[in-house]
């Protein structure tokens, strides 16, 4: 081998082992900066999730492991839809993810939708998502943040049921005052009728007491008379019905005074025990 030949072959093999070096170089800064990009997306208290065009996993951190309740390696390479989402919404989720990467709708910013966790408990998540593009732009993947919501979803879920509660007892409570409001105004009215009835008592059984003496007078002259007037009088016929209308008013009146007499009787209070009182 020639002299020069010998001496390009060195500089070569120079070049290739700069080369090798500065690869090496490149190989360690990259691992450093993707380890510090990791550190970053770890500390993060949301998800951070990276599909390929397949629905793949490329890309998860400590936040969304923690969620799942999985190891990193148990996430990576496997589809998103088909190992991490409740069976009844993948054909959904899967559908809106193909439309998305082939072009044919625009990228949901916002999506709220369930994951399944390694003990098969469901979280729900909040998803704030970007596509991943290409040089020539093409969509070639997803970049996700996602909040696990599930204990703020059960609580409004919660209040909602208590609103809910709380309108059906309104709403029966409600009811509820119109019945007790229609049986007061017939518990007044019957009241009130019964405090009508119990005036006219009171001013019937004071007529009543009021006729009494008088009645007596004219049934006793009445009858007196009656017996005193010969049988061929023509008065004495007359004196004969006046004397029944007096028996039958002293009857009337006798029979409210009885009422009165039965009245407070069921009060607990004699006639006696009044008149004392009084």
């Amino acid at each position: 081998m020639s002299k020069p030949t010998y001496e390009m072959l060195e500089q070569r093999v120079r070049q290739l082992e700069g080369l090798a070096a500065e690869r090496e170089h490149t190989r360690d800064r990259e691992g450093l900066e993707k380890e510090r990009a990791q550190s970053y997306l770890d500390i993060a208290r949301v998800a951070i999730l990276a599909l390929n065009g397949k629905g793949e996993v490329t890309l998860i951190n400590r936040r969304g492991c923690e969620i799942l309740g999985r190891e990193e390696e148990e996430v990576l390479g496997k589809r998103w839809v088909d190992h991490f989402l409740p069976e009844r919404i993948r054909n959904e989720v899967a559908t809106v993810l193909r439309k998305i990467l082939a072009g044919d709708s625009e990228p949901l910013e916002y999506y709220q939708n369930p994951v399944l966790t390694k003990t098969g408990e469901e979280r729900t998540i909040d998803w704030y998502n970007t596509l991943i593009r290409d040089r020539s732009g093409k969509a070639v993947g997803t970049l996700s943040s996602g909040e696990d919501v599930t204990e703020r979803v059960k609580a409004q879920e919660a209040l909602a049921r208590t609103y809910k509660e709380l309108a059906h007892f309104s709403n029966d409570l409600e009811i509820l005052v119109e019945e007790r409001t229609e049986e007061l105004k017939e518990k007044n009215k019957q009241l009130v009728e019964a405090e009508r009835l119990a005036a006219l008592g009171r001013i019937a059984n004071s007529v009543a007491h009021d006729l009494r003496n008088p009645l007596t007078v004219i049934g006793g002259f009445a009858r007196r008379m009656f017996e005193t007037t010969p049988d061929d009088d023509p008065n004495k016929r007359y004196l004969r019905i006046m004397i029944e209308e007096v028996m039958r008013l002293e009857n009337r009146v006798s029979q409210i005074i009885s009422m009165e007499q039965a009245e407070k009787a069921c009060e607990g209070l004699s006639p006696t025990s009044g008149e004392a009182s009084e």
